[in-house]
C-alpha cells in the first residue's frame, strides 16, 4: 500500500469490555498453514529488506460455486520488511475446510514454473475469485482466477507488473500465468522496466462474473511520479494516479489491453489517487460496481472531500465504459498503534500496526442488489472503529455511516459479505469481520478477530448494531507483536470473508491471519519487540492462516 500513512491513533486506556457471544453452533476454525508447509522455505532471492520466513499475511478466499467443499485461499508467504513477500501461495481444501494443501502461485521467481515475464523478486496483494465453467466445458465446473502485484525492490530496481493465472482443477494447478499488457491506445506502461522509477502498479483485485462463464475483471491503481524517485514523489505530494481495468472473456487465456477508467481528477489530477479498487457484480443485472478509496489532496473541499473517501463507479456493459466516480462518504481513518509498546524502528512508543485503514470493502446482496461498504473510521470515538453503509438503489443514495464494532479498543481491517436468501427480492444476512485490540502492556498486544451477523435492515437503518448486536469470536486473542514488521506489525491490509450456501443454511467462512502462539511471544517474527528492539528475523512460525466455517 503506497498511500502516505496518516497519523496513528493511540490505543490508550483499553479497559472497556467487549460484549462477545459464544461461537455459533456448528462453526469451526481450521489451520491452513504451519511451520512445515512453507513452499518457499528454500528460496534465497534477496529483495533488499528483512524477510520473515514462515510468516503468512494478507489472505483472501473464494468458494467453488459448483462444489462448496472446494475452498481456495491465497496469501503472502514469507513477508519482506520493505514490501511484498517471497511469493504468493494458495491453500486448497476439498473437504469444506477440514484439511488443506498449500501450493505455490506462479507470480515470483521463488515459485517453480513461473514464466519469464513474472520472474520478480517479490509478490504482493493476493486475490482469488471463482467463476462458473471451464475452458474445456463452459457449462460445468468452475475456474479460479488469481492475480498479483509482482515487482523488484532491491537497490536500483523498480520493475513491476500485475500478473494473472487460473485454475480449472480447484486450485491444485495453475495455468496461463502472464503479465497484463497495454496497447498504443492507452499507452499504460505495463510491465514497468527496472530502470523506470516513474510508475508503480498497486493494490489489484480480481472478480469473476457470477453468471457469465469465462469472464472476470481485474482493477488496480498506478502511481505516476515526475522523476526517478517514487518515494520522494509521494512524500513531496508531486504525483498523479490512474485507475486501470482489464477483463478476460476466455477463462484467463488472454486479458484485454489495460484501460484507464479513473484519473482521480478533482480540479486537477495532481496529488490525487485511488487505492483498494474492488469490483462486485450484481448477478441479477450484470452491473459492475468498482469500490475504492478516492483520495483528494487538491481541489475544492466542498463536502469535506479532502483526504480519504469511500467511493465507487459503475459499468453496465461488462467494463467497457464506466460512470464518473461517486463519493459515498468521507473515511475518517487515522490508523492504529499501541502506546504501551515501542516501534522496532525507533525504540520508542507507540508500536505501529499496519492495518486496513483507507481501504473500503464492498459486498452486494445476490437477491436484492443492495450494496454495502465497510471501512475504518474514527468519527465515533476518536479511534478507528468499523463503519457500515447500505444502498438500496444501486448507489444513488446511501445510509448514514454507523458503527458496527462493539465499543472497546480500536477495531480495524473490516470485511463484509452477504448471504444468499435463496428467494428473489428477499435480503440476505450481512456479515462483518474485524480485528479488535484489547488492553495492552509491554510485550503484549492482545488482538481478537470477531464477526457480527446483521439483518439487512439493521445494517442500513439508525438502530444500534455496535452495542445492540453481540460480536462472535472467530479466533484469539493472539499477540499482534508476534507478526512480521512492514511499516507496522502486519497481518494484512485486508482479510477475507466468504458467504456460502443459501436460505436458512447459509453461513460465513472468515479467512484470517493470526499469531501462531496465542498471547505468548514465543513465536515472534522479530528477535526482540521490547526495548531494546531488534528487527532481525527469528525464522519462527510467527503467523498462520486460518479459515472459519459455519459462522
Amino acid at each position: 500500500m503506497r498511500k502516505i500513512p496518516p497519523a496513528l491513533v493511540l490505543a490508550v486506556g483499553l479497559t472497556l469490555a467487549v460484549a462477545v457471544s459464544p461461537a455459533l453452533a456448528g462453526s469451526a476454525v481450521n489451520q491452513v498453514t504451519n511451520a512445515g508447509n512453507d513452499p518457499y522455505a528454500a528460496c534465497t532471492v534477496n529483495a533488499g529488506g528483512i524477510v520473515y520466513d514462515r510468516s503468512e499475511v494478507e489472505p483472501f478466499g473464494s468458494i467453488n460455486p459448483t462444489d462448496p467443499n472446494n475452498i481456495i485461499t491465497v496469501f503472502q508467504q514469507d513477508r519482506w520488511s520493505n514490501g511484498g513477500a517471497h511469493g504468493l501461495a494458495a491453500g486448497v481444501s476439498r473437504d469444506g475446510g477440514s484439511s488443506w494443501s498449500v501450493v505455490p502461485l506462479p507470480f515470483s521467481s521463488c515459485a517453480a514454473g513461473t514464466p519469464a515475464d513474472l520472474q520478480y523478486e517479490a509478490a504482493s496483494d493476493p486475490w482469488v475469485s471463482f467463476g462458473p465453467g471451464t475452458a474445456a466445458d463452459p457449462k460445468h465446473g468452475a475456474t479460479a482466477y488469481a492475480v498479483s502485484i509482482s515487482f523488484n525492490e532491491s537497490a536500483g530496481r523498480n520493475g513491476n507488473t500485475v500478473g494473472a493465472a487460473v485454475s480449472s482443477d480447484g486450485g491444485a494447478t495453475w495455468t496461463h500465468a502472464q503479465t497484463m499488457h497495454a496497447d498504443a491506445q492507452s499507452g499504460v506502461p505495463i510491465p514497468v522496466d527496472d530502470t523506470n522509477f516513474r510508475f508503480f502498479h498497486d493494490k489489484e483485485s480480481v472478480t469473476a462474473d457470477p453468471k457469465q462463464p469465462g469472464e472476470a475483471y481485474a482493477v488496480w491503481d498506478m502511481l505516476i511520479g515526475p522523476n526517478a524517485n517514487e518515494s520522494s514523489d509521494l512524500h513531496s505530494g508531486s504525483f498523479t494516479d490512474d485507475t486501470l481495468f482489464t477483463r478476460t472473456t476466455d477463462f484467463g487465456a488472454t486479458w484485454s489491453p489495460v484501460r484507464v477508467i479513473n484519473t482521480s481528477i478533482h480540479s486537477t489530477t495532481n496529488k490525487n489517487q485511488t487505492i483498494g479498487n474492488v469490483i462486485v457484480v450484481d448477478p441479477r443485472t450484470g452491473t459492475l460496481y468498482n469500490f475504492f478509496n478516492q483520495i483528494f489532496n487538491t481541489g475544492s473541499n466542498s463536502g469535506g472531500a479532502h483526504g480519504d473517501n469511500a467511493a465507487f463507479q459503475r459499468s453496465t456493459d461488462g467494463g467497457l465504459t464506466w460512470s464518473a466516480p461517486q463519493v459515498i462518504s468521507t473515511m475518517d481513518d487515522i490508523g492504529v498503534a499501541d502506546p504501551n509498546n515501542v516501534s522496532p524502528t525507533t525504540n520508542k512508543a507507540p508500536a505501529p500496526f499496519r492495518v486496513g485503514d483507507g481501504l473500503p470493502m464492498p459486498a452486494v446482496d445476490p437477491e436484492t442488489g443492495d450494496l454495502y461498504a465497510v471501512w475504518e473510521d474514527s468519527r465515533f470515538s476518536g479511534q478507528d472503529e468499523v463503519a457500515i453503509t447500505r444502498s438500496t438503489d444501486g448507489g444513488a443514495t446511501w445510509s448514514a455511516p454507523k458503527r458496527v464494532s462493539t465499543p472497546g479498543g480500536p477495531a480495524f481491517t473490516p470485511t463484509v459479505a452477504v448471504t444468499d436468501s435463496g428467494s428473489a427480492g428477499q435480503a440476505g444476512t450481512v456479515g462483518v469481520t474485524y480485528y479488535q485490540l484489547g488492553a495492552t502492556s509491554p510485550g503484549s498486544s492482545p488482538t481478537t478477530f470477531f464477526i457480527k451477523r446483521l439483518s439487512a435492515t439493521a445494517a442500513g437503518d439508525s438502530s444500534s448494531v455496535d452495542t445492540g448486536v453481540a460480536a462472535t469470536t472467530v479466533l484469539g486473542p493472539f499477540n499482534m507483536l508476534d507478526a512480521p514488521f512492514a511499516g507496522g506489525y502486519f497481518t494484512g491490509d485486508y482479510e477475507g470473508l466468504v458467504a456460502t450456501g443459501s436460505g436458512a443454511s447459509a453461513s460465513f467462512d472468515p479467512v484470517v491471519v493470526a499469531g501462531a502462539c496465542g498471547v505468548a511471544l514465543t513465536c515472534r517474527a522479530l528477535t526482540s519487540v521490547v526495548s531494546p528492539t531488534n528487527r532481525a528475523a527469528t525464522g519462527n512460525d510467527s503467523t498462520n492462516l486460518f479459515v472459519g466455517t459455519g459462522f
